[in-house]
């Protein structure tokens, strides 16, 4: 990668005028559900791993933590994976305005300044005009859109979130590489009654999103914008866009981000939502000092859940599970099930447990017991 393209504030973007907005609606539409919008932007950027490592990425953004539309001359933040989680509500009104905001931080030979971009609600039951494919003909999709939402417009999906469960989001263009660069995030939907999920009460929750990197295919966008898939090797193996690092005061690690170390109380129950978006890899998340139970996948509560103390997760796939921090009175040990401490999970699928040819450096998360 060109490193005299990086500059202090890489990633950050200042708005131009809001592009006008695709609409496809014929007339007024009435709905009883409460109404819920979104706005995401396009932006790319540097990211940063916990081995120094740093590569280009494009990933959608949210101006604030309320998803508003950000004002003319507003500035963007920089691009992160994922990209920000969104939740819902079980029967919520959801709009979501796509804007694609462009590609600012290229090398100036490179071809995919003007790629367009869509949202895909993975696992979502929308209409077809909604679906975020390019190419397919559907009555009432403008003819520019039919190859995705070009540089400087914006788009609006629209659906009714008919079940709780969860879901993620991403780009369809051209998904190998668009999917693979960062553009992706989980999509929740809540039950009717907090602190639930299908019925089953938990105490706390945490989202666990699985994905894989070739840094090599990110600085190649970078720098000429096309890349030979055939050669696409995975290099960095992630949950929520890091690694983990035996340096615990490394302050890129898994261990020192809230969203992946996993904290409870003996007798509390975790939630867990764990999703995957990858190449090729089947990642076999294994918590060392617990059993889960897989209470739903893809968006659907099961009938009959079912205990896993490794439970494989391919691109694509979600899954619920609770982990029970059972009490016991027998206590002996300070870093396993019998007893408050920490304990590990991680991929049990030993490649993907290294980054950057090292291991252990991949989802490598810490369960802390208090």
């Amino acid at each position: 990668m060109k490193r005299q393209l990086v500059v202090a504030a890489f990633g950050l973007v200042t708005l131009a005028a809001v592009p006008a907005v695709a609409e496809l609606t014929r007339g007024p539409v009435l709905t009883t559900h409460p109404r819920k919008t979104f706005h995401l932007y396009v932006n790319d950027g540097e990211w940063e791993l916990a081995d120094g490592t740093k590569t280009y990425i494009v990933s959608y953004v949210a101006y604030n933590d309320q998803f508003e539309a950000a004002p003319e001359g507003a500035q963007l933040p920089a691009p992160q994976i994922p990209a920000p989680t969104i939740r819902v509500k079980e029967g919520d009104d959801v709009t979501v305005y796509l804007h694609n905001s462009g590609h600012h931080h290229l090398d100036p030979s490179s071809a995919f300044g003007n790629v367009t971009h869509t949202i895909h609600f993975h696992g979502m039951d929308v209409m077809t005009v909604y679906d975020g494919t390019p190419g397919v003909p559907t009555e009432g999709i403008p003819e520019k859109l039919l190859a995705g939402v070009p540089v400087g417009e914006s788009y609006q999906y629209r659906f009714i979130a008919k079940h709780e469960g969860t879901y993620m989001y991403h780009c369809h263009v051209d998904t190998s590489t668009h999917a693979l660069l960062g553009m992706y995030g989980a999509f929740i939907v809540e039950g009717p009654k907090p602190n639930t999920i299908y019925g089953k009460h938990y105490d706390r929750e945490y989202t666990l999103f699985f994905s894989e990197m070739d840094t090599e295919h990110n600085d190649a966008i970078h720098d000429v914008g096309e890349y030979d898939m055939t050669k696409f090797k995975t290099n960095y193996f992630m949950v929520n866009g890091r690694i983990f690092t035996s340096d615990l005061t490394n302050k890129l690690s898994t261990v020192a981000d809230p969203r992946s170390l996993i904290k409870g109380k003996e007798g509390e129950t975790v939630l867990l939502r764990m999703l995957a978006m990858g190449w090729d890899h089947t990642f076999a998340f294994h918590p060392h000092a617990y059993h889960m139970e897989v209470v739903g996948t893809d968006g659907r509560g099961l009938t009959a859940p079912y205990f896993k103390d490794t439970l494989p997760i391919v691109s694509g796939e979600r899954y619920d599970v609770l982990v029970h921090m059972d009490q016991k009175k027998d206590a002996i040990c300070v870093s396993c099930r019998l007893g408050k401490g920490l304990s590990i999970a991680h991929d049990h699928n030993l490649h993907g447990e290294t980054s950057g040819g090292k291991y252990p450096r991949g989802p490598l998360v810490v369960f802390a017991t208090e």
